[in-house]
């Protein structure tokens, strides 16, 4: 379904137009999620609570963005709003991951170390500041422009990339310590 008749159809509340939204964007908005909280079951109570306020207020969207990234930004301020609920950040230890079905899977070895690697990351990621993390997971998991995580976050650019570099770099020596 085309953004426009999309976004009409849950102006109007068809159930398809419900449908069509997770469909769209189900899986996108739960892998953000899951990069922003490391938490399976939280990341799915994340999405389900995003989309539930996404159509609950979808009259009150302008076009000013893509749906996505107003999806997105509903996203992270219900990520933030659990983490103040738990009051603390979950390590990140079991990593499911969906194989592209274009991609070529690598050996067994090669999986081993490619799951090594992601976990590290992932578990990194989970240890810098809350607005880092933010920033990194919509330009590098979601690769978002600039622009983009300035609208979504409504910060000026210069800030989104002051931030982007403290944060690459808060992240690479996370991972020069686990190396």
């Amino acid at each position: 379904m085309e953004e426009k008749a999309l976004i009409t159809g849950l102006q109007q509340g068809e159930p398809s137009a419900v449908d069509a939204l997770v469909l769209a964007y189900g899986n996108r908005l739960l892998r953000a999620a899951f990069s922003l909280c490391g938490n399976p079951t939280d990341a799915q109570d994340i999405v389900q609570d995003t989309l539930v306020q996404a159509i609950q207020s979808i009259q009150r969207f302008r076009g000013d963005a893509a749906l996505y990234t107003w999806l997105h930004g509903i996203l992270l301020n219900m990520a933030r709003r659990h983490r103040r609920r738990q009051g603390k950040l979950i390590p990140v230890e079991n990593l499911p991951e969906e194989p592209n079905e274009t991609q070529e899977r690598p050996g067994p070895a090669g999986a081993l170390v490619a799951d090594e690697d992601a976990a590290a990351l992932f578990a990194a990621l989970q240890t810098i500041s809350e607005e880092h993390r933010e920033i990194l997971v919509l330009r590098y998991f979601e690769n978002q422009t600039i622009a983009q995580i300035s609208d979504a976050l409504g910060i000026p650019g210069g800030t989104v990339k002051s931030r982007l570099h403290y944060a690459v770099d808060a992240l690479r020596k996370k991972m020069d310590k686990k190396l």
